[in-house]
This record gives structure tokens, C-alpha cells and sequence, in this order.
């Protein structure tokens, strides 16, 4: 339970720090989003279904301020987190540089997921602000790292399994 609520506060203090500070560091209008970032770090730690989880609780608090059409966070999150978790379990999890470099990956798809989503819809949006949050995103997940890694092996955030 106390997994769950750290889960749910970190979350959520992530949230108000994407749209309250982020934008005040951003360069030319793009700025990164600490969120998401922390949805992928925590899912190559943990693994494809509790970063599942966090993915959709994540893309619902994202899907708040997105106007054009509810439940687009939610689907690519939650499908951004099942892939860096499948890749979580065939990486050593101390390494900063595959979880690094796939966070910048992983944001891409993800701009390129809602580029195309919004393009069907009729919703046209500036394809080269994915790259530039992609690369902001891979620096914040430089220095995020080992605050993830650590919050993940604490004996309260590991998977106790009784018989």
C-alpha cells in the first residue's frame, strides 16, 4: 500500500512540476516533461506491467490539459511504459546508458504517436518540438536515473510475494 501511494505522490508532484516549473526553463517554448520521464525510468526498473500501471495513471493526469481529444495519453503512455518495460528486463538495471538513450527513443515515439493521432484527427502540431523535448527529456533522465534506481530498490517499493 505504501508503494502505491509514493506511486501516486510522485506522480502527481511530477504533474504540477511539468506545468508549473518546466515551462520556465523551457528553450524557445520546448520544455521537458519530468512525468514522463519518470513513467519510463520506473518501468525499466520494475518491469512491463507496473510500468503499465503508472503509464495510464500518468497519461490520464497528462490528458488533463490536453484538450483535443481525451485518452490519447493514456494509450500511448501506457503502451511507451509496456515497451521500456519489456526492454527493462533484458538490460542490467544499473546502467544509466540504455535506459538513457531509450528514453529519448521512447519520447520520440511518443511525439510521433500523437503527431500522427492529431494528423487523423485534423489537429496539426510542430513535428520538430518532439525532437528538441526528446533531447531535453534524455538529459533530465541523465540526472534522474539514480534517484529512480534508488527509490526502486528500497525494501517498501519491492514485490513481496506470499504463499
Amino acid at each position: 500500500m505504501k508503494k502505491i501511494i509514493i506511486l501516486i505522490l510522485l506522480s502527481l508532484l511530477f504533474f504540477i512540476l511539468d506545468n508549473i516549473l518546466m515551462p520556465f526553463i523551457g528553450i524557445r517554448g520546448v520544455y521537458p516533461s519530468i512525468l514522463m520521464v519518470f513513467c519510463i525510468l520506473y518501468s525499466f526498473q520494475n518491469g512491463k506491467w507496473e510500468g503499465l500501471w503508472l503509464g495510464v495513471f500518468c497519461g490520464l493526469l497528462q490528458d488533463v490539459y490536453f484538450s483535443n481529444a481525451f485518452g490519447i495519453n493514456v494509450v500511448v503512455n501506457m503502451t511507451i511504459c509496456l515497451i521500456a518495460g519489456e526492454i527493462g528486463t533484458k538490460i542490467f538495471k544499473e546502467r544509466k546508458l540504455v535506459p538513457v538513450l531509450s528514453c529519448f527513443l521512447l519520447t520520440l515515439l511518443k511525439g510521433a504517436a500523437i503527431f500522427l493521432i492529431l494528423y487523423c484527427y485534423g489537429t496539426y502540431m510542430d513535428f520538430s518540438r518532439v525532437f528538441l523535448v526528446s533531447i531535453y527529456n534524455m538529459v533530465i533522465s541523465f540526472f534522474m536515473f539514480k534517484l529512480v534506481y534508488k527509490l526502486c530498490q528500497e525494501v517498501y517499493m519491492q514485490i513481496r510475494w506470499k504463499f
